[in-house]
C-alpha cells in the first residue's frame, strides 16, 4: 500500500488481501521498526515523532481519515477497494464492569484508565501483525488476515489476545492496578476493505457474521479469560491445553459456538 502500484483487477486485489502479494506485509514489517506512535492502521507508517515528520515529506501524512495515511487512502480509492470476502480472524476485548467503575472515579481518571487499556491493547495487536480495527468505548477490536498477518492469522490473533490479557492483568497496567478485560478470538469469512460513500475511504474494517460472533463471544468472557472459538483453534493448530471447553449461545444464531477457555496466570478482579 505504501508505494505506487498499477490499478488492480478484483482477483489481484483478493490475492493482495489474502497475502499472496508480499508488498503490504513487507511495508508493515519495515514501518513497524520505526518507534513512533500513532500509525496508519493499514501500512503502519508512523505519524508521530521524527519518523512521522520524515514520512510526511514523502506523502505519507494523515489523510482525511486520521487512522489511514494518504498513500493508503489514495491506493484504496484508485483501486476501488470497497472490499473482498476473505478468511480472517477477529479479536474483541472489552473492560468488565466499566460502567460501575466510571461511577466511582472522576471522568479524567476514567479517561486515563481507558487510555492505558487502548495503548496496551494496540501494542499487543500490532506486535502480533494485526490491525486495530476500532477503539470504541471500553472495547478494542483487532483484525488479522493473510495480507497483513500471513497465513497463520488465527495463531497471530490468539497470541495477541493472550499477550493483551497478560499485560492487562499486570499490577501496573494502570495507576489503579490491573484492567479486568474479557477477550475473544474467532476465525471466519468476512467482507474486508474500505468503507465510504461515493468512492471515498472513510475507514478500513471487516463486516459480516464472523465479526458479530466475535463480539458476542467477548461479551461472554470473564475477567482475565480468552475465549477461542473452535474455528480459530483448529485453524491455528492450537497446542495449548485449555482450562476448559465451553458452549456459548449466540443471540440471533440457531447454533451455539464451541470455545476453549484460556486464562492468564494471575486472577483479575472485576472492576465492579
Amino acid at each position: 500500500m505504501g508505494g505506487s502500484i498499477p490499478k488492480l483487477t478484483p482477483e489481484e486485489i483478493r490475492r493482495y488481501m489474502m497475502g499472496e502479494s508480499a508488498g503490504l506485509v513487507e511495508h508493515r514489517r519495515l514501518f513497524k521498526r520505526i518507534p513512533a506512535e500513532p500509525r496508519c492502521k493499514l501500512c503502519l507508517v508512523p505519524f508521530g515523532g521524527i519518523g512521522g515528520a520524515a514520512f510526511r515529506v514523502r506523502g505519507f501524512g494523515r489523510s482525511s481519515n486520521p487512522m489511514l495515511c494518504n498513500k493508503c487512502t489514495v491506493e484504496l480509492e484508485k483501486n476501488g477497494l470497497t472490499g473482498v470476502e476473505i478468511p480472517c480472524t477477529l479479536l474483541f476485548s472489552d473492560v468488565r464492569g466499566s460502567t460501575a467503575l466510571a461511577e466511582k472515579i472522576r471522568p479524567t481518571e476514567f479517561h486515563t484508565f481507558l487510555d492505558r487499556f487502548y495503548r496496551l491493547a494496540t501494542r499487543a495487536v500490532v506486535d502480533h501483525d494485526g490491525i486495530v480495527d476500532k477503539l470504541v468505548g471500553d472495547e478494542v477490536i483487532g483484525l488479522f488476515f493473510g495480507g497483513i498477518s500471513g497465513p497463520d492469522h488465527a495463531g497471530a490473533g490468539i497470541r495477541a489476545a493472550l499477550d493483551l490479557a497478560d499485560k492487562a492483568a499486570g499490577p501496573k497496567a494502570t495507576p489503579m492496578g490491573p484492567i479486568p478485560v474479557g477477550t475473544a478470538v474467532h476465525t471466519g469469512d468476512a467482507f474486508v476493505g474500505a468503507t465510504g460513500l461515493h468512492g471515498s475511504v472513510e475507514d478500513f474494517t471487516a463486516l459480516g457474521d464472523a465479526v458479530n460472533t466475535t463480539a458476542r463471544l467477548a461479551s461472554a468472557a470473564g475477567p482475565g479469560e480468552v475465549l477461542v472459538s473452535s474455528a480459530s483453534a483448529e485453524a491455528a493448530h492450537l497446542a495449548v491445553e485449555p482450562e476448559e471447553h465451553r458452549v456459548v449461545g449466540i443471540r440471533g444464531r440457531t447454533e451455539p459456538i464451541e470455545v476453549i477457555v484460556l486464562r492468564v496466570a494471575r486472577p483479575v478482579p472485576a472492576a465492579d
